[in-house]
């Protein structure tokens, strides 16, 4: 045998070993996680406020960049870990419109806790080595650190760049939350206005439809700047694929309904569905006549 062949296969050996010993320490991680119901997104997550925010804490946007996660993926991220008792949102001193994330006194005690389960980890692992392989592992592992490259990591500014293009992309995608937020607005303001009417609160039924048009109004002057309209055949496209997938939805919610032929619940979703099928069937017709 080559003295090439015998030296891959003892590199071979050493990186197995580094795997075998980087996945039990992942899954002694991921056992601490399952008691306190956290996934691994959210602990990230916990971590990333754990070592840059300390007493201070991070907007969601710079959690965001952290994390490489879009913004309102880390808004309800955040809302989950705020319902849990995780963090807290703190109104900023500089920005009252803003607010800062921070660990409660529960994420604090979980980092203290991981502290002592590490070390019992690496006693009942490491600790089973005798004192002299333990001396021998330690120096053959120094030795292996000097004679390898120190290993070159991007920075912060590299994994997340702020050129003009960035930072169009980032506030293009700022201004499509914003309008997305507007339009569950408009429905919501359109629902208490017809609540209002109900109760014979009619002045109040008269702002609130205001409102919401001038949402509405807001919301489509958002959609213009972001070229949003531009393509209506595609958009209208993308609303039959929406409509289809909620008629679906209603269809399998009615299948599973506990409930009896003459309960409301059923009654609403069974009107539910036949106008979702209505609608679904005028869209369809809409969208085959505009693409002619």
């Amino acid at each position: 045998m080559s003295k090439n062949r015998e030296f891959s296969q003892e590199i071979d050996v050493v990186m197995r070993v580094m795997r075998h010993a980087q996945a039990s320490t992942k899954s002694r991680f991921i056992q601490d996680l399952v008691p306190n119901r956290l996934t691994i997104v959210q602990f990230n997550a916990l971590q990333h406020l754990h070592w840059y925010g300390r007493e201070s804490g991070m907007y969601v946007s710079e959690l965001g960049e952290h994390l490489g996660l879009a913004h309102n993926t880390v808004s309800g991220l955040v809302n989950r870990l705020e319902r849990q008792g995780w963090v807290v949102r703190r109104k900023c001193d500089e920005d009252r419109r803003r607010a800062r994330i921070q660990l409660t006194p529960q994420s604090q005690e979980l980092f203290s806790e991981g502290v002592k389960q590490a070390e019992d980890f690496w006693e009942h692992t490491f600790g089973q080595l005798s004192p002299e392989e333990q001396d021998n592992l330690i120096e053959s592992l120094k030795r292996l650190k000097k004679v390898m490259a120190k290993p070159v990591w991007p920075s912060y500014s590299q994994l997340h760049p702020r050129d003009a293009d960035h930072l169009r992309e980032k506030f293009e995608a700022g201004l499509d939350e914003l309008a997305q937020a507007k339009l569950k607005l408009v429905g919501m303001r359109l629902i208490l206005a017809q609540i209002a009417e109900k109760r014979n609160e009619h002045e109040l039924a008269a702002y609130l439809n205001q409102a919401a048009s001038e949402e509405l109004r807001h919301t489509n002057q958002l959609f213009t700047l972001l070229g949003i309209g531009e393509n209506f055949s595609s958009l209208l496209s993308a609303l039959v694929d929406e409509d289809k997938i909620v008629y679906e939805e209603l269809l399998a919610l009615l299948a599973d309904a506990p409930c009896a032929e003459e309960d409301e619940e059923l009654t609403l979703l069974q009107q539910m569905v036949k106008d979702s099928r209505r609608y679904k069937e005028w869209f369809h017709c809409v969208h085959k006549e505009t693409n002619r």
